[in-house]
């Protein structure tokens, strides 16, 4: 289980997050936290990846939670442009990993990043996360950028995280993406946790 117990967060006078606490069980593993732009989304997610200090608890299986626990794809991705696909991923995974996600992605993994879509730029950092491997999975606006096919891949994935008994956390402003992804939906308004909406009444949630 991830336990977020009363996690707040200040830039200078301003209160970011304030008190939040919920929590991430082995059954209802995919969450998707929902709010506004300023709610505290980013910010949280900072600060379950150790990006930043705040007030608060954050334990994974009743234990400080550790930064090599956790994989943190962020909104926008930044790549050394003058590094191919293929050398990108070889700091993540082994030859027969980074091939067979390649192809899945379909990846021009032997090309410059710096030549790579918006869209090509998030399945390379989606296909790093796959190759680390981790426990726990942090995604903020995975959806951004991906065209048609590689969203519905980006759902048997997450599907294939659950399976695993890996917990995910995903953000986005597109509510079907979540509905079609999560267990339960955390709401953020203005640095608080609003509601939690579980799948069985996705259909109460106002946004």
């Amino acid at each position: 289980m991830l336990e977020i117990k009363n996690i707040s967060v200040k830039y200078d006078k301003l209160q970011v997050l304030k008190n939040l606490s919920f929590n991430v069980d082995n059954e209802n593993n995919i969450v998707g936290i929902l709010g506004k732009n300023g709610a505290g989304k980013t910010t949280l997610f900072n600060a379950i990846f150790g990006d930043l200090d705040f007030s608060g608890e954050i334990l994974w299986d009743k234990k400080k939670l550790k930064r090599d626990d956790v994989s943190y794809i962020e909104t926008q991705n930044y790549f050394y442009p003058f590094i191919t696909g293929k050398e990108y991923l070889n700091y993540f995974g082994e030859e027969k990993q980074i091939e067979k996600y390649g192809e899945l992605f379909k990846l021009p993994l032997k090309s410059y990043v710096n030549n790579y879509s918006t869209g090509m730029k998030k399945k390379l950092a989606l296909l790093s996360m796959l190759l680390l491997d981790k426990p726990i999975i942090v995604l903020d606006e995975p959806f951004n950028g991906l065209d048609f096919e590689s969203v519905h891949l980006l759902y048997d994935i997450i599907k294939k995280m659950k399976d695993k008994g890996k917990i995910v956390l995903i953000s986005s402003h597109i509510i079907e993406t979540l509905f079609n992804t999560c267990d339960k939906i955390v709401t953020l308004n203005n640095g608080y946790v609003e509601n939690v909406y579980y799948k069985n009444n996705f259909e109460n949630l106002v946004f």
